[in-house]
């Protein structure tokens, strides 16, 4: 068999690597194959021990969580007659002052009311003291006084209405302005209301052409 073995070296040679073969697949097996078994029954009992570890706090963050505050119904608020009463009255007293301070008509048959006693129309006045106002009027003359101020004289917008007379005072600078203008225009004037005698009389007025 050795002389057969001698004489053929196909077959000495593969005789030979049958070792060498066996060898390299024990330091194989002993450098790559169990060290990687090893780390993968590590990671195997490391992630049970994780999987234990979260099992056992579960039921601590369910504990821990506050039950949720259950809010209480709304109220149901309800409101008086006399409080809505009250609204509607304080919300027609604006639209009243609010239209009073746009219409200058308005503004003079309200306060020269003859139903007003002395005292209302001294509030009436008190109330509308300091208020502004934007009318539309029919220039109606203008002249100068001493102290440099002018003073125009305006009648109601509409011609029917002939007692409707208010004062408007201006700075001297509105006098170019003031030239301007002609009897019977009809003008848009603002100012503030500074007081009362035999009309009412505004200051820190200006004036445009109402067209």
């Amino acid at each position: 068999m050795l002389e057969i073995i001698q004489q053929n070296p196909v077959i000495s040679f593969f005789a030979g690597l049958i070792p060498l073969v066996a060898c390299i697949w024990k330091v194989m097996d002993v450098l790559f194959v169990k060290p990687r078994d090893f780390r993968i029954s590590v990671l195997e009992n490391n992630v049970e021990e994780i999987r234990k570890q979260l099992q056992k706090n579960e039921p601590e963050r369910v504990t821990s969580n506050p039950s949720p505050s259950v809010s209480s119904p709304p109220q149901d608020r309800t409101i008086s007659g006399e409080a809505l009463d009250e609204k509607a009255d304080k919300f027609e007293k604006i639209v009243e002052s609010t239209s009073l301070l746009n219409d200058m008509d308005l503004f003079y048959e309200s306060w020269k009311d003859k139903e007003l006693t002395e005292l209302q129309r001294d509030q009436f006045e008190k109330n509308y003291v300091g208020q502004k106002v934007v009318w539309i009027a029919t220039f109606s003359s203008v002249s100068e006084e001493r102290d440099g101020y002018l003073w125009v004289s305006l009648t109601s917008k509409n011609k029917e209405n002939y007692g409707i007379h208010v004062i408007a005072v201006f700075g001297e600078n509105y006098k170019e302005a003031l030239l301007t203008i002609n009897k019977g225009e009809l003008v848009q004037v603002s100012g503030v209301i500074d007081s009362f005698s035999l009309s009412p009389l505004i200051r820190k007025c200006s004036i445009s052409r109402k067209t």
